[in-house]
């Protein structure tokens, strides 16, 4: 986990968390609550990087 893990906020919403990295307020990433403990593994163990959900998103907006 890098050191910018600490700018992040995570709120919770009925069904879903959402997380908002402070540089960049308004892209909010939703993660299904039955979901969190998976995603929150993936992050620890180095799985899930927000480097390639950001490719991804920007390849599938093109």
């Amino acid at each position: 986990m890098t050191q910018d893990a600490g700018r992040v906020a995570a709120k919770r919403i009925n069904d879903h968390v959402e997380l908002v990295h402070a540089d960049n307020p308004d892209a909010v990433l939703a993660v299904p609550r039955l979901e969190w403990e998976a995603f929150t593994a993936a992050v620890k163990s180095g799985a899930f990087d927000l480097e390639t959900l950001n490719r991804q998103a920007e390849e599938s907006l093109a």
